[in-house]
């Protein structure tokens, strides 16, 4: 498995949990065919991890104007990180040649997480 094919099992992983959360779970009912959905984020995380993608990409990412429709609320983004480095380090035991990748997406979580927070003015 190669880096990018490992993104996207995290990816889908990550997702497969959140969408049915009680606490985050419905900002994904608004997404109508999420299984379509789930390349294109595989694609923004290529982009952030690994500086290029071969996935499609129809149009450009805009996190701050797709997320800010949602009015995520400080205790959802927490959650949301939670689920997601409970899923890196699920698909890193199983794949520890990935290890070093999955302390780089932690370090780019990290960062979302903090423009998320002045974005919706939790810090």
């Amino acid at each position: 498995m190669n880096s990018s094919d490992w993104i996207y099992k995290v990816v889908n992983a990550f997702y497969a949990k959140a969408k049915s959360d009680i606490l985050i779970g419905y900002h994904f009912n608004i997404i109508q065919d999420f299984e379509e959905h789930i390349p294109r984020i595989a694609a923004f995380w290529d982009l952030q991890l690994l500086g290029s993608t071969n996935r499609k990409i129809t149009e450009p990412f805009d996190l701050l104007k797709v997320h800010g429709q949602l009015g995520i609320k400080r205790g959802e983004l927490g959650r949301w990180l939670v689920l997601f480095k409970k899923t890196l380090d699920e698909e890193t035991l199983t794949n520890p040649e990935f290890t070093e990748l999955k302390n780089n997406w932690l370090e780019k979580l990290s960062f979302f997480e903090s423009v998320f927070s002045r974005f919706f003015g939790f810090k």
